[in-house]
């Protein structure tokens, strides 16, 4: 409706100067002037108006998309993450800010259709001969563009997939910067055989698409002038314009060239959309994006936890031949308030375990046992634990129910994790600065248990504490959590420490292989059993 009166006011502004620049009488008479204005003036008005809430809902629109985005990221499965990586959902989020133009674009793609249909009417009522040669012209430099343009898709597409590397490379440098800086040839390999072909591929690229589209642009406007030179030179000694048409030709010439530069200009826009949506499209079905979550309810009673024939099986890898992990079948049963240390060595099965337990990965085999009754969802688990894994996170914010401020628990808990001269108040900004890596795991064992989950459950969490706190961890810290009655799952190395745990269940080849109860525990006299 907007496109439709801005085209209509437009075209009258045009048909004023036409017959002004004719001589007709009628619109040289001083009313006409004010009319002239008048006109300008609301189109003027007509245009501000529409834009504000043009771009109200374009900027609507872009934001509760990428809120959209991110909710549809959190549904997404670990091993999935883990399979395709981060970096996709960077670049995901940077072509959906592609349609931030979208409401733009088709807004002046149909007003500028309607401003052309009107001019071509009216040069129709002038000459027909006239206007047919004009606008087969026209579309003869519109069809050039066209073609070029479709072909550029395949290199808007390209120079996306670079992108898609390029933040696999800022990723790396960003979580494996001590990595770098301790490997002079790892930092110039990075760069060198990486980074730098990378950028330099995609700059060429990048150049030659927008020298490609300010090459094509460039048609258009000398298109023009040849439209003109025809209007002025040849119509006329062919006979096909009357000398006193030429005027009204020109000038609607000059004023649709704007609308025909849109039309043209606009295709660019289009081909990045396609592109855009095409890749879209690609990351939410590789991501296997699933159905809304639903609101987790509080947690029911925990008394135990049965693993009946768990299997959880890894796809097959790159080599067809080649034997993939599997996790199972795990029969285990896990009671309130017991203390169970998981041990095993690299590639046994312990990490897939602890995402299976925590319901990172779904089970692709078995049930899951809640107080002797099978799990409708993933949350049922989930709800019940708290974790620390072993490349722990702190949040930047604070993203839980509870407030870090006035928060007895808090500090008693920075007390007990001997936090709390580290710690130089309880604001949450303090408690989200940067910290070794020991006290980075001992914050984040203390944000898990103000969660006040039954289950707490430790991925290594000792390996990266200083002797004395890894002695204090197992002597005084568990016990305590004991008593208050948390369910402890701890993965530790530290056999020293065996005695603590009233069960110790080893992983090897994704089996449980020993299941040994605290009475043995403190028979056998040495770790060669283990």
């Amino acid at each position: 409706m907007y496109s439709l009166l801005n085209s209509v006011l437009s075209f009258v502004i045009i048909f004023i100067i036409n017959n002004a620049l004719s001589g007709n009488p009628v619109f040289l008479k001083s009313h006409m002037g004010f009319v002239f204005l008048g006109l300008v003036v609301y189109t003027y008005l007509l245009n501000i108006v529409f834009q504000k809430y043009l771009n109200k809902y374009v900027f609507l629109m872009l934001y509760n998309n990428e809120k959209k985005l991110f909710r549809k990221m959190l549904q997404t499965p670990l091993n999935i993450l883990e399979k395709l990586g981060t970096q996709r959902f960077f670049t995901a989020v940077e072509d959906l800010r592609t349609f931030s133009l979208l409401p733009y674009t088709v807004t002046h793609t149909v007003n500028s259709l309607l401003m052309l249909i009107l001019c071509l009417i009216y040069m129709f009522s002038l000459s027909v001969s006239a206007a047919l040669i004009v606008i087969g012209l026209v579309l003869v430099v519109a069809f050039s563009y066209f073609i070029v343009m479709n072909s550029m898709s395949k290199h808007v597409e390209k120079l996306r997939s670079y992108n898609d590397y390029y933040y696999k490379y800022v990723q790396d440098v960003m979580k494996g910067f001590k990595e770098l800086k301790l490997n002079f040839f790892r930092r110039k390999n990075l760069m060198n055989k990486f980074l730098f072909p990378n950028r330099d591929q995609a700059g060429v690229l990048d150049f030659k698409i927008n020298y490609v589209f300010l090459s094509i642009n460039l048609i258009s406007q000398y298109g023009l002038y040849f439209v003109i030179t025809t209007i002025l030179f040849l119509l006329p000694e062919w006979g096909i314009l009357n000398r006193e048409d030429i005027i009204a030709y020109v000038v609607i010439i000059l004023f649709i060239s704007g609308p025909i530069n849109n039309l043209i200009n606009l295709q660019q826009m289009y081909t990045r959309f396609m592109v855009a949506r095409k890749r879209i499209r690609n990351f939410i079905n590789d991501f296997q994006i699933q159905h809304d979550e639903v609101e987790v309810k509080s947690a029911a009673s925990f008394q135990k936890i049965n693993f009946d024939n768990i299997e959880y099986s890894y796809e097959q890898a790159t080599e067809a031949d080649e034997q993939h992990f599997v996790l199972g079948p795990i029969n285990l049963e896990i009671k309130k308030g017991e203390t169970i240390f998981i041990i095993g060595g690299n590639g046994s099965g312990k990490s897939t375990f602890i995402k299976t337990l925590t319901g990172l990965y779904e089970p692709t085999g078995g049930n899951i046992k809640l107080n002797d009754s099978l799990i409708d969802s993933k949350e049922n688990i989930q709800n019940l634990v708290a974790a620390v894994f072993t490349n722990n996170h702190l949040f930047s914010q604070n993203y839980e129910d509870y407030e870090l401020d006035d928060n007895m628990q808090y500090e008693e808990l920075l007390k007990l994790m001997q936090m709390d001269t580290v710690v130089a108040d309880t604001s949450d900004e303090a408690s989200r600065r940067n910290f070794s890596k020991g006290q980075s795991k001992r914050m984040s064992l203390i944000f898990a248990l103000l969660e006040k989950k039954p289950i707490l459950v430790l991925d290594e969490w000792a390996a990266d504490q200083d002797p004395h706190f890894r002695k204090y961890f197992y002597t005084e810290l568990i016990p305590r959590l004991q008593k208050q009655g948390k369910t402890i799952i701890a993965v530790t190395h530290d056999d020293m420490y065996f005695e603590y745990a009233d069960r110790i269940v080893k992983f090897d080849y994704g089996q449980i292989v020993k299941d040994i109860d605290a009475a043995t525990i403190k028979e056998l006299k040495d770790a060669s059993w283990i």
